[in-house]
C-alpha cells in the first residue's frame, strides 16, 4: 500500500508536522510504501509526481488564523482539478492539523476546509484529527508523559490507514493542566520579547 504524506509546515525543517508524520510513519508499519513530500521545499509537479497512484493521502500542518496556512491553500488550490485523476482510484485524504491552543478543537475549522476540497476535487475525505498544544512534540516523545493521549490517538488514525477506512474527526489534548501550559506559554512569550529587546508591556495590544 503506497502513502502519500504531505508535509504543509511553512517551516523547512525541524516543524512539529515533522514529528508528528515520522510519528505516524512508524504506526504505519513498514510493510507500507510510504512517501513524505513537502509543501514548502516542493514543486507542485513534484507533489503530484510523488501522489500518483497513492490510495491514501495524509496531510499535516499547522493551524493559521483558524484555517489553512496560505501557501498550501494555494497548492491545494493548484492541484484540485487533477490530484483524483493523478492518485488511485477512490483515494482517502486523511488529515492532521496541530495548533497552539491547548484546545484541539480549534482546528475544527481547518479540517471542515478540507472536507470541502475534497467534495470539489473527487477524493474521499477520510476524516482528521484536531492536535491542541501542538508545540509540546518538542518537549516530550508522542506516547509518552504529556503526549500519550497523542500517541494514542495516532494509534488509531495508523489503524485506519492501513485498513482503508474512515478515521471520522476527532480533537486531542495533552496530558497537562491547561492552567501550567497557558503559564508555560506566556513565559516564553516573555523570554523572546526579552530576547528581541522588548518589555511585556510592549507586545500588548493597545486599545
Amino acid at each position: 500500500m503506497k502513502i502519500a504524506f504531505i508535509n504543509g509546515s511553512p517551516k523547512p525543517a525541524e516543524s512539529a508536522s515533522e514529528i508528528i508524520i515520522n510519528a505516524l510513519q512508524a504506526r504505519v508499519g513498514q510493510g507500507a510504501d510510504s512517501i513524505t513530500c513537502n509543501a514548502i521545499k516542493q514543486s507542485r509537479a513534484e507533489i503530484m509526481e510523488s501522489l500518483a497512484g497513492s490510495p491514501a493521502l495524509v496531510l499535516v500542518f499547522p493551524l493559521y488564523v483558524d484555517g489553512i496556512p496560505s501557501h498550501l491553500l494555494r497548492l491545494l488550490d493548484g492541484i484540485q482539478a487533477d490530484i483524483a485523476g493523478a492518485a488511485a482510484p477512490g483515494a482517502k485524504l486523511y488529515a492532521v492539523v496541530n495548533n497552539g491552543f491547548y484546545e484541539g478543537r480549534q482546528n475544527g475549522i481547518a479540517l471542515e476546509m478540507l472536507q470541502n476540497f475534497c467534495a470539489r476535487a473527487g477524493l474521499a475525505w477520510a476524516g482528521g484529527l484536531g492536535v491542541g498544544s501542538g508545540g509540546m512534540v518538542f518537549a516530550a516523545p508522542i506516547g509518552h508523559g504529556p503526549m500519550k493521549n497523542l500517541g494514542k490517538a495516532l494509534d488509531a488514525l495508523a489503524a485506519n490507514i492501513r485498513g482503508g477506512t474512515a478515521a471520522g474527526t476527532c480533537s486531542v489534548e495533552p496530558n497537562f493542566p491547561k492552567f501550567l501550559y497557558t503559564a508555560a506559554v506566556h513565559l516564553g512569550w516573555r523570554l523572546q520579547a526579552k530576547r528581541n529587546g522588548l518589555k511585556p508591556r510592549d507586545i500588548k495590544t493597545s486599545r
